[in-house]
C-alpha cells in the first residue's frame, strides 16, 4: 500500500514538473476547497459554541433557581414559625428571584424547553401555596390557617428532583458540545494544515520545474546566440571575400558594354553587368547586416552637408539606366539640405526604389517625392502595385523577410528594408509604410536635418 502511495506521489511530481501551471491550479483548487471546508467547520464550531453558551446559561439559571427556592422555603418556614417580618421579607425577595430565574429559563434550549415549562408550573404552584399560607398565618386570609408547611406533600421534592435532573442534562449536553467543538477545531486545523503543506509542496515542485525550464531556455538561447554569431561572422567573411572577384566581373562587364559588339554579345554583357550590380548590392546589404549585429544595432555614418534632392536624383538616374525597368518620376519641393551620410541615404533610397519597381505595374511609374518640412525633410516612394497584407506589414522591416513571388524571383536576401530602417534610424529618423485597397503603397522616410 505504501508503495502505491509513493508511486502516486512520483506520478504527481512528474505531472506538476511537466505542467507547472496545472499543478499550481490544482494547488489553488485544493486551497479553495480546504478554505470551504474550514469555513464550514468554523460555522459548525460557532453553532456549537452558541449552544454551549445557551446550555451554560440554562444550567446556571437552574442552579440559581435551586438557591432561590431554598431561600424562599427557608423564609417561608421562618415566617410561619416566628411571624418575623424579616423572614417574610426574605421570602418575598426570594420569590422575586425565583420569578427572575424562571424568566431566564423561558429562553432555554429547545431540547429541554418542555421540561423547563413543567418545572416552572410546579414552582409557581409551590410559590402560590406558600403565599396563601403566609397570608393565612398573618391573619389576612378568609380561610382557616393550614399549619402544614407543604400544602401538596412531596411537591418540593419533585421540584428539586426535576431541577437537578435538568441541570445534569444541561451539563452533560455542554460536555458533549464541548467535545464536538474541540473536534471541529482539530478537524479545521488539520484540513488547513494539510492544504498548506500541499500548496507548499506543489509550489516547490513547480518552482523547481520552472527553474529547470528557465535553465533549458537559457541554454538554448546561449546556443542560438553562439550559432547566430558564427553565422554572422561566416557571412561577413564570405561577403568580404566575394567583393574582390565581383569587382573584377563588374569591371570586365563594364568594359565590354562600352565596346561595339554584336547584339547578342551586347545583351549578354549588359545582363552580366546588371547581375553583378545586383550581387554587389546583396553583398553590401549582407555586410551591413553583419555590422548592425556586431555593432549593437547602429550603422556607422560619415555625416556631411548634403542635399537630399540631389541624393534622390542620383538614385532615380541609376534606376533609369536599366531599360527593362519601369519609369521612375522625381518631384522636389522646399529646402532639402541637412547633415547626413549621402552614401548611406543613397543606399537606403535605392533599396526603396528597387523594391517599388519590383511590384509596380508595367503601365504605372514609381513616384519619388522629396519635401522640406521645417526642421525635417521627407521622402516618399510610391507605387501602384497590389496592397501589402497587414500581417506582412507588421514584420516587413525585419531581417530576412522576403515578399511574395516577385521578390523571390528577383533573388533578394530579404535584407533591403531592414537596411533601410537601420540607415534611417541611425540618422535619427523613421520609416513608415502605408498600403491598402484603392490606394498606392507608400514608403515614407522622415529625417531631421541635423541627424538627431
Amino acid at each position: 500500500m505504501w508503495g502505491g502511495k509513493r508511486s502516486g506521489i512520483r506520478l504527481f511530481s512528474r505531472y506538476v514538473s511537466s505542467n507547472p501551471a496545472a499543478g499550481i491550479l490544482a494547488a489553488i483548487s485544493a486551497i479553495v476547497l480546504a478554505v470551504g471546508v474550514y469555513l464550514g467547520v468554523a460555522t459548525s464550531r460557532q453553532r456549537n459554541a452558541e449552544r454551549m453558551a445557551d446550555g451554560m446559561r440554562t444550567a446556571l439559571a437552574l442552579q440559581r433557581l435551586g438557591g432561590a427556592l431554598w431561600k424562599a422555603e427557608s423564609g417561608h418556614r421562618g415566617f410561619l414559625l416566628t411571624r418575623d417580618e424579616r423572614e417574610r421579607e426574605r421570602f418575598e425577595g426570594a420569590d422575586v428571584e425565583v420569578e427572575a430565574e424562571l424568566g431566564a429559563l423561558s429562553e432555554a434550549t429547545l431540547d429541554v424547553r418542555g421540561r423547563v415549562g413543567a418545572l416552572a408550573a410546579l414552582v409557581r404552584t409551590q410559590l402560590a401555596d406558600m403565599r396563601r399560607e403566609a397570608l393565612a398565618r398573618a391573619g389576612q386570609a378568609s380561610f382557616p390557617v393550614m399549619w402544614s408547611v407543604d400544602p401538596e406533600p412531596g411537591l418540593l421534592d419533585r421540584i428539586e428532583a426535576l431541577r437537578a435532573d435538568l441541570e445534569r442534562t444541561e451539563r452533560a449536553t455542554i460536555a458533549g458540545r464541548q467535545r464536538a467543538w474541540s473536534g471541529s477545531t482539530a478537524l479545521g486545523d488539520a484540513v488547513f494544515l494539510v492544504a498548506n503543506v500541499t500548496l507548499a509542496a506543489v509550489l516547490v515542485v513547480a518552482g523547481l520545474s520552472v527553474r529547470r525550464a528557465l535553465g533549458a531556455l537559457e541554454a538554448r538561447d546561449r546556443e542560438r546566440r553562439r550559432t547566430a554569431e558564427l553565422q554572422g561572422r561566416l557571412l561577413g567573411i564570405v561577403g568580404h571575400d566575394l567583393r574582390t572577384p565581383l569587382t573584377a566581373i563588374q569591371a570586365g562587364a563594364a568594359l565590354l558594354s562600352r565596346q561595339t559588339l554584336p547584339p547578342a554579345e551586347a545583351r549578354t554583357a549588359a545582363r552580366i553587368l546588371s547581375s553583378s550590380r545586383r550581387m554587389a548590392r546583396m553583398i553590401h546589404d549582407l555586410l551591413d547586416w553583419t555590422r548592425v549585429r556586431e555593432g549593437g544595432g547602429a550603422l556607422p555614418l560619415a555625416r556631411q552637408s548634403a542635399d537630399l534632392g540631389e541624393i534622390c536624383r542620383a538614385v532615380v538616374e541609376e534606376a533609369r539606366l536599366d531599360p527593362a525597368r519601369r519609369a521612375v518620376e522625381l518631384a522636389r519641393d522646399g529646402d532639402l539640405s541637412g547633415e547626413w551620410d549621402p552614401d548611406r541615404l543613397q543606399q537606403a533610397l535605392g533599396n526603396l526604389v528597387s523594391n517599388a519597381l519590383r511590384y509596380a505595374p508595367a503601365s504605372a511609374p514609381v513616384r519619388v517625392r522629396a519635401t522640406g518640412q521645417g526642421a525635417r525633410v521627407c521622402v516618399e516612394v510610391e507605387n501602384d502595385g497590389p496592397p501589402i497584407p497587414p500581417e506582412v506589414m507588421r514584420s516587413m522591416f525585419e531581417p530576412f523577410r522576403r515578399g511574395e513571388e516577385v521578390e523571390a524571383a528577383a533573388g533578394g536576401l530579404g535584407l533591403g528594408l531592414f537596411i533601410v530602417r537601420s540607415i534611417v534610424e541611425a540618422h535619427g529618423g523613421r520609416v513608415d509604410v502605408a498600403s491598402g485597397p484603392g490606394r498606392p503603397t507608400t514608403f515614407s522616410v522622415v529625417l531631421p536635418r541635423g541627424g538627431g
